[in-house]
């Protein structure tokens, strides 16, 4: 399964698919794929051995005549039952990753466990959009902010589509999740669930101790995160996906 996290108006898509992938990692293998066409970030908040940063560059132009599969394997941070490829902090580098000499999204589908894609913000032409049409899950992150919300969840009733010739995200589950982070005017979480209905993804609440704890490689089953609200969340949410029932138990 492929589950894509971005964000329209909204933030943390980064953390969120963090999250995800550390949740699902607690059950069974997965991998988290940071491919933000505007820089990755996670080599500058996690402490990576010089050989594993900018991963998925290596990927995207490999100096060996390797199977795609084999260089993710290569370049991946283990993390537990976690491998995380990360991308290029510069944007420029991170971008050119979109257009590789060696096709890398294809290969997603022969990684074992779940895939975890970090595409970052979506933005206009943003050379990320193929991997949308590749999720079976999207996750598109917002706070509860008025305009952030209202935007986000727009797009997820227009199912991705933002002008006639956009094409609709047809065979994807979307779902919109609010991360409760300090804002201004925002919308309760009543409202967005009536307002969204099953397309409401969930909510996650702030907790920059999880986040901290995460960002310094602590797994999901430490005794640390086990009361974890935000773990606790993110579990609820997976439960909605669609997700094989041995996956999120």
């Amino acid at each position: 399964m492929i589950v894509v996290v971005t964000s329209w108006r909204g933030i943390g898509a980064t953390t969120t698919a963090l999250v995800v992938a550390t949740t699902v990692a607690a059950m069974e293998p997965a991998w988290l794929i940071e491919a933000d066409p505007a820089g990755g970030v996670l080599t500058g908040r996690m402490d990576f051995a010089p050989d594993e940063r900018a991963g998925l560059e290596r990927v995207a132009f490999p100096s060996d005549r390797c199977t795609p599969w084999e260089l993710f394997a290569a370049v991946a941070h283990e993390i537990g039952s976690l491998r995380v490829v990360t991308a290029p902090a510069d944007p420029f580098r991170a971008h050119a990753c979109h257009s590789p000499r060696v096709p890398w999204a294809p290969a997603l589908r022969d990684l074992d466990g779940v895939i975890v894609i970090d595409i970052g913000r979506l933005r206009a032409g943003s050379p990320a959009q193929p991997l949308l049409a590749l999720a079976d899950v999207i996750v598109l992150v917002s706070s509860p902010e008025v305009s952030s919300a209202v935007a986000s969840a727009e797009w997820v009733h227009a199912r991705g589509r933002i002008s006639s010739l956009d094409p609709e995200l047809s065979d994807a589950t979307i779902r919109l999740v609010v991360v409760d982070a300090p804002s201004g005017a925002a919308f309760p979480r009543s409202a967005l669930q009536v307002d969204l209905g099953e397309q409401f993804g969930g909510w996650l609440p702030w907790e920059p101790t999880t986040v901290d704890l995460l960002h310094r490689e602590v797994a999901a089953a430490d005794r640390r995160l086990r009361r974890s609200p935000l773990l606790a969340a993110a579990r609820e949410m997976l439960r909605q996906f669609d997700l094989e029932p041995e996956v999120v138990r």
